[in-house]
């Protein structure tokens, strides 16, 4: 059997490539946004939008490049009026048009990436073809995680840390998840999380998440089962981080679960989709 044969079939997702890069970083950018833990983390996000759209950019690249990783997309026809649904600051950015401007009718919605499982046989198998080959795109603009709050991204590391060590050490992982805002509820986060849990299916492995609340909705669908929720309270998160200036932005949560597989074919729903983002760092 072919290492083709042996993949989930594509189902309106693909694998994403570097020249991607543009559409991916926005789409994350656009859809992570209504995530508390993005509040957290990037507070200074409408100052800096160029930070935020480089900081996934580069996230992205390391993962398409990683032998480790999978990156998968979702496509749609492109809706001219998306911009409607994307916040001020980041439709502002001078990095914005990079992955703005459609050069083909359909257009990359939704971004998902996973971690095989360590020793995973599949390990390198998705670093071939013109998905590494193609060229990269020059960044616009350097990271320098401007929008990013140091105190508070060691506040959710420290909090999340033993959850995701006792839970998800060692297992295959759905890491991210996100789909853009003008096009959410068309089925596209749930997608691509069925391809990564027919995946693990296949390869007869269980696989976790640590996802925000949005993000768990359509994990919760796809069978994955809660071993634990992380809560950073208001109260606490604020006493640590007032005195840099970080906005209050509420309670955030992290969503631990794991789905083991299934020996039957994953029917997992493609229509619908209740939950668009699902970033977990």
């Amino acid at each position: 059997m072919s290492t083709e044969l042996s993949f989930p079939p594509f189902d309106n997702v693909r694998l994403a490539t570097l020249s991607d890069l543009p559409r991916i970083a926005m789409v994350a950018a656009a859809g992570f946004y209504h995530s508390p833990t993005f509040q957290f983390q990037r507070p200074y996000y409408a100052d800096f939008p160029d930070d935020t759209l480089s900081s996934y950019w580069t996230e992205y690249q390391s993962a398409i490049r990683n032998p480790a990783d999978v990156v998968l997309v979702a496509e749609d026809v492109w809706d001219p009026d998306e911009g409607l649904g994307v916040y001020g600051a980041l439709r502002g950015s001078s990095m914005y048009k990079f992955g703005s401007s459609p050069t083909a009718d359909k257009v990359i919605v939704g971004v998902c990436s996973i971690n095989l499982k360590p020793g995973s046989w599949r390990i390198g198998r998705f670093q071939t073809g013109n998905h590494v080959d193609s060229p990269t795109p020059a960044t616009p603009f350097s990271t320098q995680n401007r929008d990013q709050c140091a105190m508070s991204l060691e506040l959710y590391g420290a909090a999340t840390a033993p959850a995701k060590a006792k839970y998800l050490a060692g297992r295959m992982r759905l890491s991210t998840l996100a789909v853009h805002p003008a096009y959410w509820r068309r089925g596209h986060a749930t997608r691509l999380v069925s391809w990564c849990i027919r995946l693990a299916d296949k390869d007869d492995v269980p696989v976790g998440i640590s996802a925000a609340p949005m993000g768990a909705a359509v994990a919760a669908k796809a069978g994955f089962e809660e071993q634990e929720t992380v809560r950073i309270k208001r109260s606490t998160a604020q006493e640590s981080v007032s005195q840099f200036g970080v906005p209050n932005v509420g309670d955030v949560e992290l969503w631990v679960a794991i789905r083991q597989p299934s020996r039957s074919p994953s029917d997992t729903s493609t229509t619908c989709s209740d939950s668009p983002t699902g970033e977990s760092l």
